[in-house]
């Protein structure tokens, strides 16, 4: 049982008077909110954007995602951030439901933040926010709030999703993203299917049937009449003497005639040009506690660090499926593959040191250095929390040494200064995968913690 306090706190103008609560206790700023559990509080600013700084300020404290949180001006933002507008029947309803979970939690402050704020309230969801100053367009202001130094909400909820710490509730929204750099600020933009170039026109065109002249129809014209340019054949009849051709589109650049455009993506922020057919689509969810996040909840345990969200990843058995198929095929037709390994041998000790927030704040940076250096035909793997392997075709073992020289350069982009990357590779193919590729994986692995 923790201390309670049964006073309603109020951040703003216009406090009102109660009678359900013992009183109301106003507020000067942020910085006036006592250090408890499980408190009730309601923002009233005429500014939405003030309120919304104030809400953000205040999830960010480490007991605040056990309190109730009102507002008296509810907008898209506190939406998913504060538990509705303030009415003190509902308020104070809810406060006592809360403590009452609260108390039957052995450890309070061994609870993550997020977990905890989505279990002691099952109405509560985390919530996307469309922000178009954002690089991915939707961002999760709760996440945000909780974890300040992730670059990326999405991907963090994304991971765990796959953990199953959440899981969907509700779909929101379905984007394209660029595959570079993960950007939703695209321009669709109709080009040449034969060069490409964006200098295109729509024209009206006519085809003569006496000599196969295919022109714009303003040059068949002639006093009024229709005549071909070339023949002077006068064109009375459509289908007798001319019809209209199906390419209705030329190029300016090199003289084309097409029936219908191509469509690329141009990426407002890294400027890549892409087929449309390549681009990354996300789906936007509304999301809620899941299986292994009521696991936790319950159990009172420790988050681990979540999986990094590396493109071209894939689970441990499809990997060992694929490592020995690409083994197989490499003694066959005497090919070279790579094996590419990085541990991270300090990631346990500096989520002890540091806290969750740091530590997926750690990971989220990881991934985002890391995705811009492997190949679309490479395939990665977390084969265990602390290892990925990159599996690499066609790469020869000298390539390591230029493979570590660019993990190097990466890792010093890394802004944390325990942060701490071991890399080695193995050569496929090797008899002894075909033998059992777990019992092969497990000496490598072995090795790889041997060394350190």
């Amino acid at each position: 049982m923790y201390p309670q306090s049964n006073n309603l706190y109020w951040l703003g103008i216009n406090a009102p008077e109660t009678e359900l609560f013992e009183t109301v206790e106003l507020l000067g700023s942020i910085d006036d909110l006592p250090d408890i559990w499980g408190g009730v509080i309601c923002l009233n600013f005429d500014k939405p954007d003030e309120q919304n700084h104030n809400l953000f300020l205040m999830l960010r404290q480490p007991k605040l995602w056990t309190w109730a949180v009102y507002v008296v001006n509810q907008n898209r933002y506190s939406e998913c951030l504060c538990d509705g507008i303030f009415d003190e029947q509902s308020a104070y309803k809810n406060w006592l439901d809360i403590n009452q979970k609260l108390n039957r939690i052995p450890d309070i402050a061994q609870v993550a933040p997020l977990i905890g704020w989505l279990g002691v309230q099952r109405a509560r969801r985390i919530k996307p926010l469309k922000q178009l100053s954002s690089l991915g367009i939707y961002q999760y202001p709760i996440v945000d709030a909780f974890y300040p130094d992730l670059y990326s909400s999405h991907r963090f909820v994304l991971g765990e999703t796959k953990r199953e710490v959440l899981e969907p509730d509700k779909l929101i929204d379905r984007i394209r993203v660029c595959k570079q750099c993960n950007s939703g600020h695209l321009n669709y933009v109709e080009v040449c299917p034969s060069c490409k170039n964006i200098d295109i026109n729509i024209q009206s065109s006519l085809h003569c049937f006496t000599c196969g002249h295919v022109g714009d129809q303003q040059l068949f014209l002639r006093r009024g009449k229709l005549e071909c340019p070339n023949c002077l054949t006068q064109l009375r009849h459509i289908g007798v003497d001319y019809d209209r051709p199906l390419e209705t589109h030329r190029c300016n650049a090199c003289s084309h005639l097409f029936v219908e455009p191509d469509t690329l993506s141009h990426c407002l922020n890294c400027e890549t040009q892409t087929e449309t057919a390549e681009l990354i689509v996300q789906t936007i969810y509304q999301l809620k506690l899941g299986q292994l996040g009521e696991y936790v909840y319950q159990h009172g345990k420790l988050l681990q660090a979540p999986e990094l969200s590396i493109k071209g990843k894939v689970d441990a058995g499809y990997f060992e499926n694929i490592l020995i198929w690409l083994n197989k095929i490499a003694l066959r037709h005497n090919e070279r593959h790579l094996l590419l390994s990085m541990y991270l041998p300090r990631l346990e000790e500096y989520s002890n040191l540091y806290g969750d927030n740091k530590m997926f704040a750690l990971l989220d940076q990881i991934t985002l250095r890391l995705n811009g250096l492997f190949r679309d035909t490479d395939i990665c793997c977390q084969y265990k929390q602390d290892i990925l392997l990159v599996l690499m075709p066609k790469t020869a073992m000298a390539s390591i040494s230029v493979l570590q020289d660019k993990i190097e350069q990466l890792s010093r982009l890394i802004e944390e200064e325990q942060f701490e990357m071991h890399v080695s590779a193995v050569q496929i193919p090797d008899p002894a995968i075909n033998e059992g590729t777990k019992i092969w994986l497990a000496n490598v692995i072995g090795d790889i913690y041997a060394a350190r």
